[in-house]
């Protein structure tokens, strides 16, 4: 299973940025969503469950939860 970004727009002071209590900041680089470019920022806690953060002029945006491997890479599962 590949890592999917949904995008899902974040406003303020919403749920979505509680559930990052704990989260700690592994990665930063450059994004798109779209085609408007943003800054990416790759979370993970303790458990390795792992989301992006992407904000642009118009927002920001998380993706869906995800597993990562010991060696910070995406964990594939197979169906």
């Amino acid at each position: 299973m590949k890592k999917k970004i949904i995008n899902k727009r974040v406003n303020g002071d919403s749920e979505e940025l509680h559930a990052l209590k704990g989260f700690k900041v592994l990665a930063v680089g450059n994004g798109t969503i779209g085609e408007e470019c943003a800054l990416s920022i790759m979370l993970m806690n303790e458990n390795n469950v792992a989301v992006d953060l992407s904000i642009t002029d118009d927002g920001a945006y998380l993706s869906d939860f995800y597993a990562l491997t010991e060696d910070m890479i995406p964990r594939a599962y197979d169906d």
